[in-house]
Parts: C-alpha cells; structure tokens; sequence
C-alpha cells in the first residue's frame, strides 16, 4: 500500500469507531481525580471500555482512546485541550504496523497526511478532521 492509502484506511476506521462511540455514548465525564470516562445513551454509569458493536473494542486512556479492532488493526486518537480529535504520523505508522506493514517510514505517512484534504494540521506532525466531526467540549461530572 502506499502512505495515502494507509492514511486514507487510518482516517476511516477511525471515523468509523468514533462514529460508534457518537452513536451509543452522550457525552463524557471528566473531572480532576476521575479519568476520561464516556456517558452511555440512556442509563448507565460511564465506561472507559467496551464493546464497538461489528468492529471490536476501545479503551479510554488519558485524553485518547485505543481502538482495538477484531480485523487485528490498532488506531488510536487523542483530543486535545481545545476538544479537537488529534492524532500524529507515529499513530498512523503504528496502525500500519498492526495490519501487517513493515515497510513504510513515519515520514512519508506525515507527508500523506498534510496532503489528505480530509485532514487539517493542527501543529507539527498533529492532525485533526477538517470537518472537526470528532471535537468534545470538556465538562465535568
């Protein structure tokens, strides 16, 4: 595959475990002792892991989330103190790496991203959505 393709799969699968995460969880609950944790839809008490229904598992960490994926991939995205769904190249490469490709350099998946019209760069080798489909707004429990 080449740096876009594996950053196009990258940008999908992501949007796609988010877009699971948006459709069962309403929000999330965050506060100076507690870590990230999600609100369900309806009653329940917040996760920090569970079950992507069609897809496999996430497991919150920090300011990001793993996504673990039953295809073998591995993705992973942070949001930034502004909200914003971040990620940088080395993620993308350790999503390459998990669906069985050694041969890319981290380098030329960041070129590939700062060329992805899908993406924009928040700073360095940080990416975000164009679209910021993906933001949170920080609240406490």
């Amino acid at each position: 595959m080449t740096p876009q393709d594996i950053v196009n799969q990258f940008i999908e699968l992501t949007a796609r475990c988010l877009d699971v995460l948006v459709a069962n969880y309403e929000g999330v609950q965050r506060t100076a002792d507690q870590p990230l944790a999600l609100l369900p839809r309806g009653e329940g008490i917040a996760v920090r892991s569970g079950e992507l229904p069609g897809l496999g598992y996430f497991e919150l960490h920090g300011r990001g989330c793993r996504f673990e994926l039953a295809s073998g991939a591995d993705l992973d995205v942070d949001w930034d103190a502004d909200g914003r769904a971040i990620f940088d190249s080395w993620r993308i490469l350790m999503f390459a790496r998990s669906i069985g490709d050694d041969a890319i350099d981290q380098a030329s998946l960041g070129l590939a991203a700062d060329a992805s019209p899908e993406l924009w760069r928040v700073r360095d080798d940080w990416f975000t959505w164009a679209d910021r489909n993906y933001d949170l707004t920080w609240s406490s429990a």
